[in-house]
């Protein structure tokens, strides 16, 4: 939640003092939700009504994001990230896309043989 807070914030241009009178709440109460506390009921509900009004898409969208485009402006939207760590989160995320790939290339089912049956040696005769 707090990072649809965080996009509100950004497309408004609030500051938490601006968004907690919209809300009807304190500013610190804001700044609980900036830190992670979560909003419940009612309130929950008008951040996610304000997120669809001045943000425009919603972030726990299930469609999957696909592709670099897709995945870069994404990370473009992360408070505090530079140019040059979205480049690098954008290689890490490619090597495990590859990774997970060829993971699932190597478990496909092939034509194998059965596996042998051990052999039974015969127990020695007293």
């Amino acid at each position: 939640m707090d990072l649809k807070i965080r996009a509100i914030l950004r497309a408004t241009e609030w500051n938490q003092q601006k968004a907690a009178e919209y809300f009807g709440v304190s500013q610190s109460t804001v700044n609980r939700w900036l830190s992670g506390s979560e909003p419940e009921g009612q309130r929950r509900d008008a951040i996610n009504e304000a997120y669809a009004k001045f943000v425009g898409q919603d972030v726990a969208s299930t469609t999957p994001i696909s592709g670099a485009d897709e995945i870069r402006k994404l990370l473009e939207q992360i408070d505090g990230l530079k140019p040059a760590d979205v480049t690098a989160l954008l290689s890490v995320i490619k090597g495990f896309q590859q990774a997970n790939s060829a993971q699932s290339e190597q478990s496909q089912p092939r034509d194998r043989s059965e596996p042998a049956t051990p052999r039974r040696e015969p127990s020695p005769s007293q």
